[in-house]
């Protein structure tokens, strides 16, 4: 392969990377736009089920390549009973905290995961005599109480909006891990589509017990667009932006660059809401960031992927 050709290749993937880190920043900005409106059930319903129908011909086409003896469908409902809880607890979120607050305590997840990985991953447990590890958990765990405390103070979240984004923090900890133990094998793509139904399936009922469905039969056309693109920006195309850039950068890179995302959600909140930070939470926020580098390279060769993290 010429030099000319690696270059094209690697900006194209630069270029993936960007625009999933730009998607996944903006889903929070999008979902404190639909609070004023509607339901966070509701939100939750409609955007899954954008996405399952966006799924849906590639699991059709592709559900039989799997390995022999092995059946994704089976494999793949731990993983997305627990991201049903991970989203809706996301959904909720945007309710009770500011978007900045929601993208930066997102980042958390993935010292969750690597706490579960102990657990349930034994090759996971090598990261606990590294130091790398052990700085990046307290630098992460001394961010969050900072910049909770500056969010609190500041009115940009509550306790329960505390409780609940730590909640899904979680979720999307074990959701990753549960992904990497259950899905081992299947193609990610297939993966990741197969457990989006399975989300989208579970989800829609949750609306159509809890949520105010029926205030989107008066919704503007504009605002299904909002929420149809949401549902493209968060779950569909980012996802795919981020296979591309794998494939080319790897999931250290990768992961790396989305520790970004915070920060442009931060710009997009500010233009779009007109929400600002305060002080102790941008050092706060600093030091979550911080610690999930550390976290990130205490990992490094043995990390999950970031396609294993929930990001819409």
């Amino acid at each position: 392969m010429s030099d000319v050709t690696v270059g094209e290749r690697r900006f194209t993937a630069v270029a993936a990377l960007c625009g999933a880190v730009v998607f996944f920043a903006s889903i929070p900005v999008f979902l404190r736009h639909f609070a004023h409106f509607l339901d966070g059930w509701t939100v939750n319903g409609v955007r899954y089920g954008f996405a399952a129908l966006f799924w849906l011909p590639y699991v059709l086409g592709h559900h039989r390549e799997v390995p022999t003896g092995r059946s994704i469908w089976r494999d793949a409902l731990r993983p997305a009973f627990v991201n049903v809880i991970g989203q809706t607890g996301w959904a909720l979120s945007p309710y009770f905290s500011d978007a900045a607050v929601m993208s930066f305590v997102a980042r958390s997840s993935f010292f969750f995961t690597v706490l579960f990985g102990f657990w349930l991953l034994e090759e996971e447990r090598v990261l606990a005599r590294r130091v790398s590890f052990w700085i990046g958990g307290m630098i992460m765990v001394v961010g969050l109480l900072v910049f909770y405390r500056g969010g609190i103070r500041l009115g940009a979240t509550s306790p329960a909006g505390v409780t609940i984004l730590l909640g899904t923090a979680l979720c999307w900890g074990l959701y990753s891990v549960s992904v990497r133990k259950y899905m081992a094998g299947y193609d990610v793509r297939l993966s990741f589509g197969v457990i989006s139904l399975y989300t989208a399936a579970g989800l829609e009922i949750l609306m159509l017990i809890f949520g105010g469905w029926g205030d989107l039969v008066g919704l503007r056309w504009g605002e299904w667009g909002l929420l149809f693109a949401a549902a493209m920006m968060g779950i569909a195309f980012g996802h795919v932006l981020l296979y591309r850039a794998i494939q080319v950068l790897g999931p250290i890179v990768t992961e790396g660059g989305l520790l970004s995302i915070p920060f442009v959600t931060v710009t997009g909140a500010w233009f779009f809401l007109g929400e600002r930070m305060g002080l102790s939470q941008w050092l706060g926020g600093a030091g979550i960031v911080a610690g999930s580098a550390c976290l990130l390279v205490s990992r490094r060769g043995g990390s999950v992927s970031p396609l294993e993290e929930a990001e819409g």
